[in-house]
């Protein structure tokens, strides 16, 4: 008996061993494919405007007409769409880029409520993001469709599980027609899960999936014939007209 207890112990510290060097591994291969923000962006983090509080970039801003929380892409380091933020908030919005487990927002789809009642306001909320983030800010939508003014997508569609086609939610879709990352097919059949009466689809002429971020070239996209401030100058452009059509009268 003695023996057999000493056997099942050496098993359970060998397994335990094993589940530790296989999340360890895992974390290193993640580690090793995110794309780290550009230096530029890097350094924007030191911007006047720029704060932050409890793991969530803040970039505030002097005319405050909305509140925008922008989940990241897969694997893309948050400062990556500093450079976006501040373009939008000099249109007016306070930007929110919540800091997600491993780059991943699926892990944490939630976000967008702490924030909200961490810093509450009268004024509207969007929520979005780019690729994964922009799915996964679809996850929190369809169960809590009530928290949010508007949902926005940034070379992104909704999860195949949430279904956003019964709310009257104002939805904008921008994408580039030289993305070679966003799943074309699976695009298409997303729009089956959005409000056909209140979607807004842009396309960035010779835009592609990488430069919606400041994180470099994405590997397997398509090349850019716009550069990557022309791209960032047209979404910003999209997301104003997209709010100030459906939500600055509410």
């Amino acid at each position: 008996m003695h023996i057999l207890k000493t056997y099942w112990k050496r098993i359970g510290l060998i397994m335990g061993i094993i589940l530790i060097l296989l999340l360890i591994g895992s974390f290193y291969v993640l580690s090793a494919n995110t794309y780290r923000a550009m230096l530029e962006a890097e350094r924007m983090i030191e911007k006047e405007q720029v704060t932050v509080e409890d793991n969530v970039i803040i970039v505030n801003t002097d005319e405050h007409k909305g509140n925008l929380v922008f989940y990241q892409g897969g694997l893309v380091e948050s400062t990556a769409y500093l450079p976006l933020a501040l373009s939008l908030s000099r249109e007016g919005f306070r930007v929110f880029i919540p800091n997600m487990p491993l780059n991943l927002a699926i892990l944490n789809t939630a976000a967008f409520e702490d924030i909200q009642s961490t810093y509450p306001s009268d004024e509207p909320w969007l929520l979005g993001g780019h690729s994964l983030g922009g799915a996964s800010a679809s996850i929190f939508v369809s169960g809590n469709s009530e928290a949010v003014d508007g949902l926005f997508f940034l070379a992104a569609y909704p999860s195949s599980g949430s279904d956003l086609s019964k709310y009257a939610l104002p939805v904008l879709s921008v994408t580039a027609t030289n993305d070679n990352i966003l799943n074309w097919e699976s695009y298409e059949e997303a729009q089956l899960n959005l409000p056909e009466e209140s979607l807004t689809s842009v396309i960035i002429e010779g835009g592609n999936h990488s430069n919606f971020g400041y994180y470099g070239f994405q590997s397997g996209d398509g090349e850019n014939t716009l550069s990557r401030e022309e791209q960032h100058d047209l979404t910003v452009q999209a997301v104003t007209n997209f709010f100030n059509q459906q939500l600055a009268d509410d």
